[in-house]
């Protein structure tokens, strides 16, 4: 409806008249006004491998221990006789299933045939990527408790975890004896010795917090760090607090060449940290994307059914629904850390 009163636009009965025989100028594009975006998804959803069917479509075999003793010899050469060692056992994932429904009525595709100036079904179809990818998104950093949620994917939270919250990943136990390797790099921030506690990252205890990490996977380094928009800041405000602007001789700032300060994500022993809206305030997650990677079924990639008649139902009309058959799965949870308990958000940013 037409606002009356507003610049040229009269009001009473003026402004009914005139709203009953001029039609209104559309901007011809649909603005989303909502959602927000994930570098993590689309960093995981770049690199997703394929999947098919099967029972648990995701079978990763592991190896928790070793599965020989070695010792040393005198001038005879003599050894103990090798023991057979079980040390492989199966980790085992679903694909997970995501729908969408789209509906295409029969009275609004009359009525879209001549005079539309946003398609709705465009719009619809638009919106059926921005309902998921922000759905999989805020998934990937929420303990789904899979083993009671059973249609709902695994998540960088459950495969971090050392058994304090997640006792059982992939249906194996992390508690059970021999299972100790299974466990992922977990920390409190404010009880562990170097790191950040209630005061937020620094430069100094990132770095010591990713060494930690490295020696605790053997040796691996993370890939790249995760944090809450409110926790990076605080992170990056050390940085700003050092920074430092050169001019060489004949060089001059412009408004070519500006001064840049602050950064999108800073980059600590080699590792970047990224900001991530659905990553929860005062969470910290550091994968190693070489284990923590995503899954896909090769038969629901983001696949659309087309539109089917609903008239078999007695309905005028069309619908489709597009399916995503995927998890995200870590194949050595010790090659990753997860931080709980991060303070001194520079701002509060709740998801």
């Amino acid at each position: 409806m037409p606002l009356p009163g507003q610049g040229v636009v009269p009001t009473g009965n003026l402004y009914l008249e005139l709203s009953s025989v001029i039609r209104r100028a559309f901007v011809p594009v649909l603005f989303v006004q909502i959602y927000y975006a994930s570098p993590s998804l689309f960093f995981f959803l770049g690199g997703a491998e394929k999947a098919a069917g099967g029972l648990s479509q995701i079978t990763i075999p592991i190896q928790g221990q070793s599965m020989v003793t070695g010792q040393f010899t005198g001038p005879a050469g003599g050894f103990n006789a090798p023991q057979i060692i079980p040390a492989i056992q199966n980790a085992q994932f679903p694909l997970v299933y995501w729908v969408v429904p789209v509906p295409l009525y029969f009275g609004e595709r009359v009525l879209e045939v001549t005079d539309t100036v946003i398609s709705t079904t465009k719009a619809r179809m638009n919106d059926v990527w921005n309902v998921t990818t922000q759905n999989l998104a805020r998934l990937m950093f929420l303990n789904n408790n899979t083993q009671t949620n059973t249609l709902l994917p695994n998540s960088m939270i459950d495969a971090f975890d050392n058994g304090t919250n997640v006792q059982v990943y992939g249906g194996i136990n992390r508690l059970a004896p021999g299972n100790q390797s299974w466990k992922g790099n977990y920390f409190t921030a404010a009880t562990g010795s170097g790191l950040p506690g209630t005061a937020g990252y620094t430069r100094t205890t990132m770095s010591n917090q990713l060494m930690q990490s490295a020696d605790l996977a053997g040796g691996e380094s993370v890939t790249f760090g995760l944090m809450n928009p409110g926790d990076l800041a605080t992170l990056n405000s050390d940085f700003i607090g050092v920074e430092r602007s050169f001019t060489n001789p004949g060089r001059e700032f412009s408004m070519t060449t500006a001064v840049r300060s602050s950064f999108p994500n800073v980059n600590v022993a080699g590792v970047p940290i990224f900001a991530d809206h659905f990553c929860p305030q005062g969470t910290v997650l550091f994968p190693n994307s070489k284990y923590t990677k995503w899954y896909m079924s090769e038969d629901a990639a983001f696949d659309f059914s087309g539109f089917y008649s609903l008239i078999p139902l007695g309905q005028m009309g069309q619908q489709g629904v597009v399916v995503v058959g995927y998890n995200q799965v870590t194949s050595k949870p010790s090659s990753n850390t997860i931080v709980v308990g991060v303070g001194n958000p520079a701002f509060n940013n709740p998801i």
